[in-house]
């Protein structure tokens, strides 16, 4: 058997003798240079395990990502200071579920078009597991690999406890009337929309969450009737389906669909009409299949540095976007976020539903990035963003990985409300309190 190659930068960095950050797929040097960024194969070290359908599984232990040929999919130990490697053993005796998604979608990924299941592949900023630190990066967001979505395929030893789930349940309707009352919520920033105005389609979700904040069993069959006639004309709007739906939408346009398709269904999910959780119930498909399409067309924006309004990246030099692109850099992290929070929202609420009514199934729908930090998310204005990114970390992480926030000292208050309520359901209601008692008892996980 001939030496193994210890090589793990890539063969532009090789070749200049510079140092290597090896992210995924392509370093920030040559993305920086516009140069091909190429790796040597990474050598088999052991199988992942054997399955029918499975083509990849993450090891938590080691935090390493392997495909079903036995290919390590990404190693990017390079990135890490001493103090990360620390907190990165210490998370090591960390145990994570097996999937944040794990409760939600019964449609796999071969229900969408291979193109959609074709973009999900494994990898990340850093290895599974480990923690990097992006303080003072503005474009944490925009990171090639920060377009990933992981799979896990582990089931979850148990369901989490009915109080669990009603607690979620009242989280989500409690979003939607803040959304009503106030114009933005956990999933949908007070920006997104501020610029370009409200959608038709989400302006028709807001009126069905307005009519349903008042329902009596006197009035039922009329809100009903309203909402069946918001979802048809939703539906109605989208007359394209397939790859070509999504090269005539924005991902703007993805994200208002999607958005709305999912107020609606919340809306309904849960109501106690039996004809409209019925009805609602035919359309989770549709609202997962939109879902892969949003996830899809901001990972191809993203791809072709095409998310940040009026910026393009400096093809030399260190900084790669002009010191006076703090408002389209801020815009952007808010259509990102919204897209990433929408994503993981659709995936475990419909996951949710079918779990509390004791159908849940083993497929992973993915864990994809989100930020934690609760500044970033609540800043009121792009110079308050930049404030907090110039100063703090954004705690940039997979949602599976939020114990990783725990194992840092992360207070719970320093997290934001969505990624808090998200862990509920993934970590249960007692450790989640636990996690907020111990680092100052300063905001509440119960609706």
């Amino acid at each position: 058997m001939g030496r193994q190659s210890k090589q793990k930068a890539c063969f532009a960095c090789v070749d200049a003798k510079r140092r290597c950050d090896r992210a995924l797929p392509f370093c920030s040097r040559c993305i920086d240079r516009g140069v091909t960024c190429t790796y040597r194969p990474a050598q088999p070290r052991r199988l992942s395990p054997g399955g029918a359908g499975i083509t990849s599984t993450l090891d938590l232990r080691s935090g390493e990502v392997w495909t079903s040929s036995g290919r390590q999919a990404g190693d990017q130990g390079g990135i890490l200071s001493a103090e990360d490697t620390r907190e990165t053993q210490d998370m090591a005796r960390i145990e994570e579920p097996a999937c944040s998604t794990h409760l939600v979608s019964k449609v796999s990924a071969s229900s969408f078009p291979s193109s959609v299941a074709s973009s999900c592949t494994i990898g990340g900023i850093h290895s599974a597991g480990q923690i990097a630190s992006f303080s003072g990066d503005p474009v944490w967001f925009l990171h090639p690999s920060a377009w990933t979505v992981a799979y896990h395929y582990q089931p979850p030893a148990s369901l989490p406890s009915g109080t669990v789930f009603s607690n979620f349940i009242r989280g989500l309707q409690t979003w939607l009337s803040r959304f009503h009352r106030a114009g933005h919520n956990p999933f949908i920033h007070r920006h997104l929309y501020s610029e370009t105005g409200m959608p038709q389609c989400m302006r028709d979700a807001y009126s069905a969450i307005a009519v349903s904040q008042d329902v009596t069993q006197e009035n039922e069959h009329i809100v009903d009737d309203i909402s069946s006639s918001h979802i048809s004309n939703l539906l109605a709007c989208q007359h394209t389906d397939g790859p070509l739906s999504l090269l005539l939408l924005s991902t703007r346009e993805h994200l208002a669909r999607t958005q709305a398709l999912l107020i609606h269904l919340l809306l309904a999910l849960f109501s106690p009409s039996i004809p409209r959780r019925a009805k609602a119930e035919t359309l989770i498909e549709t609202l997962l299949y939109w879902t892969n399409q949003l996830w899809e067309s901001a990972s191809q924006d993203a791809a072709a540095a095409l998310l940040v309004p009026g910026v393009l990246p400096l093809p030399d030099g260190e900084d790669r976007f002009p010191p006076d692109s703090t408002s389209g850099l801020y815009e952007t992290f808010v259509l990102t976020e919204s897209i990433r929070r929408t994503w993981l929202l659709c995936n475990i609420a419909t996951g949710v539903y079918y779990s509390h009514k004791g159908d849940w199934s083993s497929t992973c729908a993915g864990d994809v990035y989100i930020t934690a930090r609760a500044e970033l998310w609540d800043a009121t204005s792009s110079a308050r963003w930049e404030a907090v990114v110039r100063q703090q970390d954004p705690l940039f992480v997979y949602s599976l990985h939020g114990r990783s926030l725990v194992a840092r000292g992360v207070g719970a208050s320093e997290v934001d409300e969505f990624a808090r309520h998200l862990f509920t359901i993934m970590w249960g209601l007692d450790e989640v309190e636990d996690w907020v008692v111990r680092t100052g008892d300063t905001v509440s996980i119960m609706y």
